[in-house]
């Protein structure tokens, strides 16, 4: 699965997200017969509530997919250009020395260059984190609405 995940980019994680949410209503979805609207209505929003929790839990396994691969290039398409060093170049006399003068600026890029990559992945964590919240809220409104319908049919049935 994990080789599959990595040519993934971040729109491509979302789309997943939304399948797998949209996969998980439908399968609520399907059961045993029902007949009543009240029973209908229950079995909808019991899709609804399967799906959101679908979605929430698929953004955050998205946030934990990112947290394991923080040096991922993929989340620094488009974001921030990496540093070059300059070089230092001379005649074959002072090779030696341009060399190790060279070193320094190199390494000091490349450290840089490892916090922007660093930084990148934080930047993109957000939309999943926040895609998670509201499907939270969304989730408290819909567990709200299966008791409601729940104690309703219980009502009904006695």
């Amino acid at each position: 699965m994990m080789e599959m995940l990595s040519g993934a980019t971040v729109d491509t994680f979302k789309n997943l997200v939304g399948t797998a949410a949209v996969v998980v209503g439908l399968l609520f979805l399907i059961g045993s017969r029902v007949s009543t609207p009240l029973t209908i209505t229950a079995r909808l929003v019991t899709a609804a509530t399967a799906g959101t929790a679908a979605f929430a839990a698929a953004n955050l396994a998205v946030v934990f997919y990112i947290l394991a691969h923080l040096m991922d290039p993929r989340w620094s398409i488009g974001r921030d250009a990496t540093l070059q060093s300059p070089e230092l170049s001379t005649g074959p006399f002072f090779q030696p020395v341009t060399d190790t003068l060279n070193d320094i600026p190199d390494g000091l890029t490349g450290n840089l260059n490892n916090v922007i990559a660093l930084k990148n992945p934080f930047l993109t964590m957000p939309e999943f984190i926040i895609a998670a919240r509201w499907a939270s809220f969304a989730l408290v409104g819909c567990a709200v609405a299966n008791r409601i319908l729940s104690s309703i049919t219980e009502k009904k049935q006695i």
